[in-house]
């Protein structure tokens, strides 16, 4: 789900709730409570079955309840009987608001990046270039994340000994909610097709432990998935070549639009 739709329209959900509380003859106070939690508690939920980041869920559960505390202060007894709001607690709900607002911006952009307008006025010299600003909010610190460098020579050095080629299609221009097809191609110096290897496929957030296999099927002449399922953002597809005694790991970045 896209953070612009969950956290937005969340808040008119909220405001919408608020309402039908207000016509279903609810007091000021319950209405508010209910508009507050019926959206919270549904995002929480959502939340777990995705493994939504912290800082988006909490972005989400001060969200709703922020919106809900401002309508029941705007409209309570206490505000209707004053003509008019002293400035101090609309500047609190400007500040609050604004707040919101810069977050959500934050948060949007550390996951899907800057919106492809946007970096065209912002970044320079970037005209006909493919460029990436998003990035998952987390990198691996544990004390095998140095070696990773190590490892991916190694892997490529392997490879060489072995004369394999390896390439994989479908990891590019990748769209959330949009089934994106994904085929591995192993073929040796000469060109012909490797026979009899273990291709798996595995994807997973940068830094988190949470992994999405995917599965593969074929023979010498492409071995065959579809990616489905993927929220936007980064991810890291780990693909596993294994024959015999010749185990090779590979990992590449991309990003899901």
């Amino acid at each position: 789900m896209s953070l612009l739709i969950s956290i937005f329209g969340g808040m008119l959900l909220t405001a919408v709730l608020y309402a039908a509380g207000r016509l279903g003859r609810l007091s000021n106070y319950w209405s508010a409570v209910a508009a507050a939690a019926a959206p919270s508690f549904a995002y929480l939920v959502y939340a777990v079955g995705h493994q939504v980041g912290l800082d988006t869920v909490t972005l989400h559960v001060i969200a709703y309840p922020t919106v809900a505390v401002l309508l029941g202060m705007t409209n309570s007894e206490k505000a209707k009987r004053q003509s008019t709001v002293h400035w101090a607690p609309k500047l609190l709900i400007g500040f609050f608001l604004a707040l919101m607002v810069i977050m959500a911006s934050f948060v949007y952009i550390a996951g899907q990046g800057v919106p492809p307008a946007v970096a065209q006025l912002l970044l320079p010299d970037i005209a006909g270039k493919n460029v990436h600003t998003g990035f998952a909010g987390v990198v691996e610190h544990q004390q095998d994340a140095a070696k990773g460098i190590g490892q991916h020579l190694r892997m490529e050095d392997k490879l060489a000994k072995l004369g394999w080629q390896v390439e994989v299609s479908g990891l590019a221009d990748i769209h959330s909610g949009q089934p994106a097809p994904v085929t591995v191609h192993i073929v040796d110096a000469a060109g012909r097709p490797v026979e009899a290897v273990a291709v798996s496929l595995v994807l997973g957030r940068p830094g988190q432990s949470g992994q999405t296999p995917v599965a593969l099927a074929g023979s010498g002449d492409g071995y065959r998935g579809l990616l489905a399922d993927l929220e936007a953002g980064a991810w890291v597809a780990q693909l596993r070549l294994a024959r015999g005694q010749d185990v090779i790991t590979l990992e590449h970045t991309l990003e899901v639009r």
